[in-house]
């Protein structure tokens, strides 16, 4: 029981994939807008690749994961489907099942896909494609990382969906998935934001009617402390970074540590496209800034149009240990944004 009630609780966290948190609070004169998460576009759906490599008796392998899109429980936490072809219900004996005939079509029913769909896999830092009718992929039932000691195991153990040769698809941190009868994605080179250091004084400044859209942040705004301040450019925008560490000692807070991050997004003309600070909860972490001067360092952030008929996008602040990156910000004032979905479990 226990298992089901913490995997109906799973479903309802990975429908918002991110924790949005508003105060009443002001940012110098500026007031705070709660933003509570009502911007994650349900109507996108891409998906991660995840790597299997704890099954005993088969070889590592990709794995394109459609859980998230399962309600294997009823309101009342009962089981609702059942899409392992076993007899013996809550007492699974193997890390992974193969599903065919009957419950291979349940589970594209339950998903919403079918077998003439073609599943597109976009890697959008070196902007290549590659596809694949979904009618020759096997789909399978297999065990989530978190539950991969010995059984038996439960329905709400695994995870559903693609099995892809590690061969085939090698890497895989920036590939995004779409399952469908055309592809979506744009497939133009995206723009990496290279950052300069600027004096604090370079950082726009706001009118006192200007309101700053707080993300994730659970502290007080009192206990903030400007430091550095960036600048980056790319395609017609300027992209400002004000980071902030905390005044006071804390244990849980390293010394020097950014925990909030304030982002604002001026387009040719000058007008604010967005504005909104960011901060960091349990298992977050945020990302370096890649400086102007070292083009050869690892690159986090980037912009440019990922999605068909979508504005251009913004991405690559912060890493989450409890949710899906990245956050995929959609650069207009509506601040509405597309998380691939993971499974993330834990």
């Amino acid at each position: 029981m226990i298992k089901k009630l913490f995997y109906f609780l799973f479903l309802i966290f990975i429908l918002v994939p991110l924790s949005f948190y508003g105060y009443s609070q002001d940012l110098d004169r500026n007031k705070l807008k709660e933003f509570d998460g009502s911007g994650y576009r349900k109507d996108i759906r891409v998906y991660s690749l995840g790597s299997i490599d704890y099954i005993e008796d088969d070889s590592d392998f990709m794995f394109i994961s459609l859980s998230d899109d399962i309600n294997l429980y009823d309101e009342e936490y009962k089981e609702r489907v059942f899409l392992i072809p076993s007899g013996e219900k809550e007492n699974y004996k193997k890390k992974e099942y193969l599903l065919t005939d009957s419950y291979r079509a349940k589970f594209f029913f339950e998903v919403g896909i079918s077998e003439d769909d073609t599943v597109f896999i976009y890697d959008y830092e070196k902007n290549y494609l590659k596809s694949f009718p979904i009618s020759s992929l096997k789909a399978l039932a297999v065990v989530n990382p978190y539950s991969s000691g010995d059984g038996p195991f439960y329905l709400s153990d695994y995870m559903f969906g693609f099995k892809l040769d590690s061969k085939i698809i090698k890497d895989h941190p920036s590939s995004l998935v779409y399952i469908g009868k055309e592809n979506p994605f744009v497939q133009e080179q995206l723009t990496p934001l290279f950052w300069n250091k600027i004096d604090e004084q370079d950082f726009p400044v706001l009118d006192e009617d200007d309101e700053i859209t707080a993300v994730a942040f659970w502290g007080n705004m009192d206990s903030l402390k400007k430091v550095d301040s960036y600048l980056a450019e790319a395609n017609g925008f300027r992209f400002f970074i004000q980071n902030y560490t905390n005044k006071d000692k804390s244990e849980l807070i390293q010394s020097g540590e950014i925990i909030a991050r304030h982002l604002i997004i001026l387009d040719s003309d000058s007008n604010i496209i967005t504005n909104e600070i960011e901060g960091i909860t349990e298992g977050d972490m945020f990302y370096p800034l890649t400086s102007l001067n070292k083009k050869d360092e690892f690159i986090y952030q980037w912009t440019g149009k990922i999605l068909k008929n979508e504005p251009p996008v913004v991405f690559g602040f912060k890493a989450s240990s409890f949710s899906c990156t990245p956050v995929f910000r959609f650069m207009h004032p509506l601040h509405d944004y597309f998380v691939p979905r993971c499974d993330a479990r834990h």
